[in-house]
């Protein structure tokens, strides 16, 4: 074969090799599998709730432990957060949504933390999203969520601190924040608003997991809450299982009974009945309670 050709097919061969890489160079930090629950069946003041909660362990222990992948479950669901959620966007337009960016405050003890987020279908469009922060200690996380039935979508986040005094009512605000957001050409002059008016008490109740192998996952009930309206029926309960591994070692066995798991929570008649029928996902639910927010 001629030198000349052969020299050309190596280096096309790197150039291919280096788009690959450099197109997925960000790996998969965890898989995290979500399904809403009906929230009429989490009713009631804190104490009722977190029974509630704890019957809803009980069940899915069982199938877990005993029809579905029969692996052994440790710890119990137990309150471990509670704190405030506010989500902000352009009022009439919802210019950060609808560009598949969520940007969102949590309040734990008056410290006040935000995230910006980029889902998309597509993992090589998320990867190169540049979501680098400005404030110290930012850190940020790739993963691929999958809702129901097994809907995939990666998400890659930065959350970082911020002080009291900071200011969250423009545009400018969140590129400051995130200079990532200057790509997308944003007009930073337009204020930002508290999507739908509505600020969330959100509880988290966490503290149990299952061995799926090389690695455990772990559970989370995350119950939502518009307490101005109703401290005791939620608006939003959700039950997820997580689990991580640098380097994407994900090994068969993990992937393959979370699989079945997560099948198993959809399908096992024990816990249909938990589970919510055509509910809106709590980022949907949080931009559709006021309908008129992005109109």
């Amino acid at each position: 074969m001629n030198k000349t050709i052969v020299n050309n097919m190596i280096s096309a061969s790197i150039l291919c090799l280096s788009i690959s890489v450099s197109a997925a160079d960000v790996d998969v930090g965890s898989r995290e599998y979500k399904i809403l629950l009906n929230t009429s069946s989490f009713t009631g003041n804190s104490s009722v709730r977190a029974y509630k909660v704890n019957n809803y362990w009980t069940v899915l222990k069982n199938v877990i432990e005993n029809s579905s992948i029969e692996r052994n479950t440790s710890g119990s669901l137990s309150l471990e957060k509670d704190r405030t959620v506010i989500f902000y966007d352009v009022e009439g337009s919802c210019d950060l949504f609808n560009a598949d960016y969520i940007f969102r405050e949590r309040i734990d003890n008056r410290n006040r933390e935000v995230t910006l987020k980029y889902r998309s279908p597509d993992r090589f469009i998320a990867t190169k999203k540049d979501m680098d922060g400005t404030k110290a200690g930012w850190k940020s996380k790739f993963e691929e969520d999958l809702a129901a039935p097994f809907i995939s979508k990666y998400s890659f986040s930065t959350k970082q601190d911020i002080g009291n005094g900071k200011n969250l009512n423009k545009m400018d605000d969140a590129v400051g924040l995130y200079p990532g957001l200057e790509d997308e050409n944003f007009d930073e002059t337009l204020d930002i608003d508290k999507v739908g008016n509505l600020t969330i008490n959100e509880y988290v109740y966490k503290n149990a997991s299952v061995d799926l192998g090389a690695l455990d996952s772990e559970f989370s009930l995350t119950l939502w809450y518009n307490e101005s309206v109703s401290t005791t029926q939620p608006i939003v309960a959700e039950i997820s299982f997580k689990y991580e591994e640098t380097n994407e070692a994900f090994t068969n066995n993990v992937v393959t009974r979370a699989k079945n798991l997560f099948a198993a929570m959809q399908q096992d008649t024990a816990l249909v009945i938990w589970n919510a029928q055509n509910s809106l996902t709590k980022t949907a639910t949080v931009y559709q309670y006021d309908s008129s927010f992005c109109d």
